[in-house]
């Protein structure tokens, strides 16, 4: 299944068409895609109506405003330096716990809004991501029922102000939750449909030059590891949201640096899960 907000209403991605799941399921399930998310019941509703096939009532995607899948989420967990190659270019040692911080729910922002470049930063970069969308779950979750609590996974972009992510010794979360900071989407894709999340290709372009083109594989921590320790600490509530690391290829790591500029466009694509596609805009 492949669960989108769609003008502000949840709705089913199905060859090209969305469909209205309230409409499609008679008023049994939310227009809010945050209702279907947080209740499982209307979750459970929405895969037994996509299972049994939904024929009529679609709009072509085109059509539509795709907005953020998880619109308000709880918690925005982001986990620093999981990939072999982002953790050479970075001059670090892998490390040895997952190294978590948050974005705030505020920088979310829909597939294909614009990212908005605050007045006075000028190191604002780039980070594709793999994602993913936690059901409720217990603390100490043990790795091996990982997948049980996880509804699925989508594309997001860990854009990073790093000026501010790096004054006063390390100011992560700060850096990274400006407005419109955390592209998600398009769609959040049910794990029937990722047989494996070790093995999806990752790639970001700036400008249509590749920047960063990398899999899943080269993760240190992986999904079900970083669940099993996010859950030592915080119990898992339906909607959070984890952003799995970055691939090597950031701007802030090469030689000279490069930075996101008024009027670029990045986009993000994993395979199997779509594209995100944001223009940059001054404030």
């Amino acid at each position: 299944m492949r669960f989108v907000n769609a003008d502000g209403r949840s709705g089913l991605l199905v060859d090209g068409q969305v469909f209205d799941l309230e409409r499609a399921s008679g008023g049994a399930i939310s227009s809010d895609p945050m209702a279907v998310i947080l209740e499982r019941a209307h979750w459970d509703a929405a895969l037994a109506l996509h299972a049994a096939g939904v024929a009529e009532g679609g709009v072509p995607v085109g059509d539509v405003r795709l907005g953020p899948p998880v619109p308000a989420p709880r918690a925005v967990y982001g986990v620093g330096l999981n990939y072999k190659a982002h953790a050479a270019e970075s001059g670090a040692e892998h490390p040895s716990l997952p190294a978590i911080f948050t974005k705030f729910p505020t920088s979310i922002t829909g597939p294909h809004d614009p990212v908005i470049l605050p007045t006075g930063t000028v190191m604002n970069d780039w980070e594709a991501e793999l994602a993913f969308v936690l059901a409720d779950g217990p603390r100490r979750l043990p790795a091996e029922r990982a997948f049980d609590h996880i509804l699925g996974y989508l594309c997001a972009q860990d854009i990073s102000e790093r000026m501010t992510q790096f004054a006063a010794g390390a100011q992560f979360s700060m850096g990274k939750s400006f407005d419109t900071f955390c592209p998600i989407g398009p769609a959040i894709v049910t794990l029937d449909e990722v047989p494996d999340p070790l093995r999806l290709r990752i790639t970001c372009t700036r400008n249509g030059e590749v920047v960063q083109d990398a899999t899943s594989d080269d993760m240190i921590f992986d999904v079900p590891r970083l669940v099993e320790f996010i859950s030592s600490v915080c119990p898992l509530r339906a909607g959070d949201l984890c952003l799995t690391g970055t691939p090597a290829g950031v701007g802030v790591a090469r030689k000279p640096p490069v930075f996101l500029q008024p009027g670029d466009v990045i986009e993000t694509e994993i395979e199997g899960l779509g594209t995100l596609r944001n223009e940059c805009v001054a404030e």
